[in-house]
């Protein structure tokens, strides 16, 4: 079975990292944008996947009960 988690650097004690530059700002914001788009690419692409093999692999079904 496979699963699939993502960290949140927040919750890691990212934000008491120490102040830097406004380039380095914009780069963490880039790489934050890019991280995000890959984890709404990859929900995507599993969310097109057929409902049987969402149910194989694990992934959270919409369907009411």
């Amino acid at each position: 079975m496979t699963t699939i988690t993502y960290l949140d650097e927040r919750r890691l004690g990212a934000s008491s990292k120490p102040q830097t530059s406004r380039p380095q700002q914009v780069i963490s914001l880039f790489d934050r944008a890019v991280a995000a788009w890959n984890r709404r690419k990859t929900e995507r692409m599993l969310e097109g996947l057929p409902q049987e093999i969402r149910k194989d692999i694990g992934w959270p079904t919409t369907i009411g009960k």
